[in-house]
């Protein structure tokens, strides 16, 4: 696929390691070269590096698994990726079907991430160890001290605990480009742009598709996170409304630091227990 150097605007292959015109590095294979996967084989391998046990986690990795408490994904005979929740009575939710394997190994990546945070923000919770006696002193130092470390790790366990909220919660619809009724329209952080053939410009004034507004609906006229010419508009970061990625996506969370192989040790597969997976919600 062709995309924009960022540096001198030629058009390259998003394959690329460096701009043949220019020598920039490619941010798109910079970005891609994380551990976060972007197909279906892919996810299947970095659960294996993880020694994940998908099935007792309940997650079905390539597979159209029609048995309760279930998430999965799996391409359909039509070529369309899934990705689906089956709740406890058994009923189908289905999260995402389209033909953009990233963006739906993307979201289920990130139910899998949501899943292991759950687990790791409750171990911290019902794990702290018991303090030991003290000698009996009269040192008010030493009390002080006490209570700091008592606040500062219920800190700790507030921030875990909202975090893990956030990831349960966020039904935002991820940044990039959307094709719907004849227009393109870029989303950005939650923020809605639409490019105006009249304009030859993007812009905010205008009310936002009831169909983009919905999280579990946007994706299906999602295109792609990276610009190609035949979108039927200009690019969307060369637009005054841009901003750096860094600075508001959740790119952080799919940080090399995040995906490293202690991130993702919860503790011990072994006591994963999937009953405290919410299973009555469609996601």
């Amino acid at each position: 696929m062709k995309i924009k150097c960022e540096y001198c605007e030629q058009m390259i292959e998003d394959t690329d390691p460096q701009c043949p015109y220019c020598g920039a590095v490619n941010e798109n294979v910079k970005r891609g070269a994380s551990q976060v996967p972007t197909t279906i084989d892919e996810l299947k391998s970095f659960c294996a590096a993880h020694n994940m046990p998908l099935e007792k986690m309940r997650f079905f990795i390539g597979e159209d698994y029609k048995g309760a408490r279930a998430f999965g994904i799996f391409q359909d005979g039509n070529g369309d990726f899934v990705v689906y929740k089956n709740k406890d009575n058994g009923q189908r939710a289905v999260r995402y079907q389209g033909k953009d394997e990233a963006y739906a190994v993307n979201e289920i990546y990130q139910k899998l991430k949501a899943e292991v945070l759950d687990r790791k923000g409750g171990k911290r919770n019902t794990s702290q160890p018991a303090q030991n006696p003290q000698p009996v002193r009269s040192n008010n130092k030493r009390r002080r001290k006490k209570r700091s470390s008592g606040l500062v790790t219920a800190v700790v366990i507030i921030f875990i605990v909202a975090v893990v909220i956030w990831a349960a919660c966020d039904d935002t619809p991820s940044s990039g480009y959307y094709s719907y009724g004849g227009n393109t329209y870029y989303n950005q952080n939650g923020s809605w742009y639409m490019y105006d053939d009249s304009l030859d410009d993007w812009t905010s004034d205008f009310d936002v598709p009831d169909e983009l507004d919905d999280d579990k609906s946007a994706g299906d006229y999602y295109q792609s996170i990276s610009y190609t010419d035949d979108m039927g508009a200009t690019d969307f970061q060369d637009s005054d409304y841009y901003v750096e990625t860094s600075s508001y996506d959740d790119d952080d969370w799919d940080s090399d630091s995040w995906d490293s192989d202690d991130s993702w040790d919860s503790g011990g597969w072994d006591s994963w227990d999937s009953g405290s997976t919410d299973w009555d919600s469609d996601w």
